[in-house]
């Protein structure tokens, strides 16, 4: 039996690399977590950060919108200084990084990134949690403000932002920390360093500085696991894609005979297939009619999205690339690569399948999920019209049960419940097909 998949990682790396997805839901603000995180590494560097709470202080920064996965939600966050509905997000991250030990330390911080001055102090909390918590909140504001003066020279606005964040002091925010802000927001270095290229050079140097460790399977998941969560809430039609593709990828590599850490890698790319589709707004993804031109090369980048995220992290190029290959085309037809032959392994042609095969089963926005013998008939059609892979759909085939109750994550291949396919709109398999500048879009 092979050994499970163990590798050297830096973590920092990895974190900051998967910002780049949370960073994504803004669509036209990117970068957002990251200039939280600049502006909060300023602000810890004049209060006299030890190096431990500076690094836990620029992890939680980086991460603590993870709990947001719609751009609507992102939008109300960016644009009301203190939206009534924030705290929500802020439990759910808290939930999720709870649940991964190797980030279960940046939770309590994430939780409390809208919790008003006035309120941590008569709680009973850690003082560190509430004071990176709250510096967290000021900075995040500070960004929100100055969303309102986009395509400005940040420079003419620095005074009015400032004197917004003093007309909360005590009660939002702690005096403490505004005195910081306002005594590095002085600097015209401080706002000209919000450009993207300078917060990219200012965080990978950070990056840079951390040590590698070993990393095992188990954690590496668990990180995965929360990305795939976050992934999977955009839109109530995908809850719980990501890891049924996972978990049926994984099965169909254990059939085709792949070895242990190739199956390991192979689960991590189906929790993190679909990375890129945080850019792609919340309408086009619910949208229930045929997409516009627009529309359709908005969702054709989102495979692309998803290996600009991965294939930064050390020991995790295989896995960025067998995740963006996922609506390649053994015809060579397929997107963002048009890999076909040898340049298409049967990692990223498992994951097509499992792919087709997990959203078949999901409800849509244009149709009702399919049953198991109607997905496999689909799979077939698409066999012959040179999208899938043959032999890795006749190892679907052969296992109906085990492969539901893969997709679907159950414990045993219940089948009942699962309705028949009740007509679709125009559409060959029952995915979205539309047409790009003749080629097929499938999502």
């Amino acid at each position: 039996m092979s050994e499970p998949l163990h590798l050297q990682v830096n973590l920092r790396q990895v974190i900051y690399s998967l910002s780049d997805a949370l960073d994504m839901v803004g669509v036209d603000s990117l970068g957002h977590g990251k200039r939280v995180a600049y502006m909060a590494a300023e602000c810890a560097n004049q209060l006299g950060f030890s190096s431990e709470r500076f690094d836990r202080l620029i992890c939680a920064a980086i991460l603590h919108d993870c709990g947001v996965s719609s751009t609507r939600l992102h939008q109300n966050l960016i644009r009301e200084m203190d939206w009534n509905g924030a705290q929500a997000h802020c439990d759910r991250g808290h939930a999720l990084l709870l649940g991964c030990p190797p980030l279960a330390d940046l939770a309590e911080p994430v939780r409390l990134h809208h919790s008003h001055w006035q309120v941590l102090e008569r709680q009973d909390l850690d003082s560190e949690d509430a004071e990176i918590g709250n510096l967290i909140f000021l900075v995040d504001r500070v960004d929100a403000l100055s969303a309102q003066h986009a395509g400005e020279n940040l420079l003419l606005a620095q005074r009015d932002t400032r004197d917004v964040i003093r007309g909360h002091a005590g009660r939002m925010f702690a005096p403490h920390l505004i005195d910081a802000f306002e005594a590095v927001s002085q600097r015209e270095s401080f706002w000209l360093a919000l450009g993207e290229r300078e917060i990219d050079h200012y965080l990978r140097a950070w990056v840079a500085r951390g040590a590698t460790c070993a990393v095992d399977s188990p954690a590496l998941r668990a990180v995965a696991d929360i990305f795939a969560t976050i992934v999977d809430a955009k839109s109530r039609f995908t809850a719980e894609h990501s890891r049924g593709v996972a978990a049926l990828s994984r099965k169909v590599g254990t059939w085709a005979g792949l070895d242990g850490v190739a199956c390991d890698k192979l689960e991590l790319a189906g929790l993190l297939h679909d990375l890129g589709k945080l850019r792609v707004p919340d309408e086009i993804l619910e949208k229930a009619g045929p997409l516009d031109e627009r529309e359709l090369a908005v969702m054709a980048r989102h495979s692309f999205d998803t290996y600009a995220i991965l294939e930064p992290i050390d020991g995790l190029r295989e896995v960025a690339l067998w995740a963006a290959m996922h609506h390649e085309k053994v015809s060579g037809d397929g997107y963002p690569f048009h890999h076909s032959g040898e340049a298409l392994p049967p990692e990223a042609r498992i994951l097509a399948v499992a792919d087709v095969y997990q959203a078949l089963a999901q409800d849509r926005p244009y149709r009702k999920s399919l049953a198991p013998d109607e997905i496999v008939r689909i799979l077939w059609e698409m066999v012959d019209g040179g999208h899938l892979d043959g032999d890795m759909v006749a190892l679907v085939a052969d296992r109906p049960d085990e492969s539901w109750a893969s997709a679907m994550q159950l414990a045993d291949a219940r089948r009942a419940s699962v309705p028949r396919n009740k007509g679709m709109p125009d559409d060959r398999s029952g995915i979205r097909w539309r047409t790009l500048q003749g080629q097929w879009i499938g999502y």
